[in-house]
């Protein structure tokens, strides 16, 4: 934990405080998806490295920069994951009722 305090601490002066929330974000959507502790790591970097990619590669093409891609990137991950989430809970009571 104290780890992860310093390096937000270090980051946030570096890329600001928006993009380090959307960052800090993507690991809560991977643990919707699965409790896995070896599958939650994997989809947060594979989150993480769409969102930031992804955020590069359309500021590339337009006059906005990065970080309203990354974020609404980072967003439409995390709502994907609560929605495939909620749609998985619903299936899961109706069979067993």
């Amino acid at each position: 934990m104290l780890l992860l305090g310093l390096a937000v601490a270090v980051v946030i002066q570096i890329i600001g405080a928006l993009l380090v929330l959307s960052l800090l974000v993507t690991p809560a959507a991977a643990l919707r998806v699965s409790a896995s502790p070896v599958v939650v790591p994997l989809l947060s970097i594979v989150f993480a490295v769409t969102a930031s990619v992804g955020g590069i590669l359309l500021a590339l093409g337009s006059a906005f920069p990065i970080s309203p891609y990354f974020t609404t990137i980072s967003f439409l991950i995390y709502l994907a994951c609560r929605l495939s989430a909620r749609a998985c809970r619903s299936r899961a009571v109706s069979a067993a009722a």
